[in-house]
């Protein structure tokens, strides 16, 4: 008898003090009203197996996307705002400051390159290094985490607009993704710049962080991956309708890679089990991780690990090449290997192209 009142004496001392916590401890962002889901488990891979051959090409402060021009110079744009280039054994040289956090690059047929600029929009930059905005508007609202980009055969800019409330500006850090993550609610868009018209146009909104995208191969449609559902959405470009490509991911997926085979290459962050299993399903516990440590939640200073998912035509997932310490933030073929972006890692990596 005594060792029950005790414990019941002990489980009403912790709902007390967890009471406390959440109305006295206030997250980083208010409101913050999050939705319960359970992601279940992952879809089963038929082929797992270690990425191999990676090589470092210099060390750089974030290389999140890559992109190659008709010369054979690789572009990526760092944490502080810069775009470099350089070639393999190379030294990476400036190319153009276009500030904000670059994200997506992709060039058009003039030999621009194009930069979806998180905080800032939607850029272009000439040969010589000059930098152009060509939107920082959608639907009348501000283009607040422009994401990754893909460039139509018509010449189309399609684009991820991966959150209409929070960037880095309004919660500094790397943080403010964890928190989309927490609070669970679809606050991205996919956005259509069109260069003859120069006018923006929302395609599709209530989006889960959407990230990587691809053009299909007929243009017909797009594939954009919405990170913290686990899943890759089909935007039909004929009839507006939006359907589910490829569910239940192994990991959150970030950038995305359509090959001249018609296969897909996903990069993508390892699942966190704490995450799926005891924090995603319930509200209260969402509300828990929100007031903790924005350190404790993203760690800048050891980014999580990933692999590279290869994926049929169909959408059927073929391979996952693993154990890629950081997570490639994007994979983008040049010559007979593949380019590895970082998101918050401080290389620029290269491995074999895997058939």
């Amino acid at each position: 008898m005594n060792l029950k009142r005790s414990a019941l004496i002990g489980l009403g001392a912790v709902a007390l003090l967890t009471g406390a916590f959440l109305v006295f401890l206030r997250p980083p962002v208010d409101p913050f009203d999050p939705v319960a889901w359970d992601p279940g488990p992952p879809a089963k891979i038929p082929r797992v197996t270690p990425a191999a051959g990676v090589a470092s090409l210099g060390t750089l402060p974030g290389p999140e996307d890559l992109a190659v021009d008709a010369s054979g110079w690789i572009y990526t744009g760092l944490l502080d705002g810069r775009v470099v280039r350089l070639r393999p054994g190379g030294r990476p040289e400036p190319f153009a400051e276009v500030g904000g956090r670059p994200l997506g690059l992709a060039f058009d047929a003039r030999g621009h390159l194009l930069v979806a600029n998180h905080g800032v929009g939607l850029q272009s930059v000439a040969p010589d290094g000059a930098v152009t905005l060509l939107t920082d508007q959608a639907g009348g609202e501000p283009i607040r985490f422009a994401n990754d980009l893909a460039v139509a055969a018509d010449g189309t800019v399609y684009f991820s607009d991966s959150n209409s409330r929070l960037n880095n500006s309004t919660l500094p850090g790397s943080a403010f993704s964890v928190y989309d993550f927490l609070e669970g609610r679809p606050r991205g868009r996919l956005l259509r710049y069109d260069p003859s018209t120069r006018t923006t146009t929302v395609l599709a909104g209530d989006l889960y962080f959407p990230n990587g995208i691809v053009v299909t191969d007929d243009q017909r449609a797009l594939l954009v991956v919405e990170s913290t559902r686990y899943r890759v959405t089909r935007h039909s470009l004929t009839d507006g309708t939006t359907t589910t490509f490829l569910d239940r991911l192994p990991g959150i997926g970030d950038g995305f890679t359509r090959l001249p085979d018609g296969r897909l290459l996903l990069a993508v962050y390892d699942r966190v089990p704490l995450l799926d299993e005891r924090i995603l399903p319930n509200t209260w516990t969402r509300r828990l991780a929100a007031r903790l440590p924005a350190s404790l939640l993203a760690d800048e200073d050891d980014p999580i690990a990933g692999s590279i998912l290869v994926i049929g035509p169909g959408g059927r997932i073929e391979r996952s090449l693993s154990g890629l310490d950081p997570a490639p933030a994007n994979v983008v073929p040049y010559e007979q290997g593949w380019l590895l972006g970082s998101l918050q890692g401080r290389e620029l990596r290269t491995m074999p192209a895997v058939s």
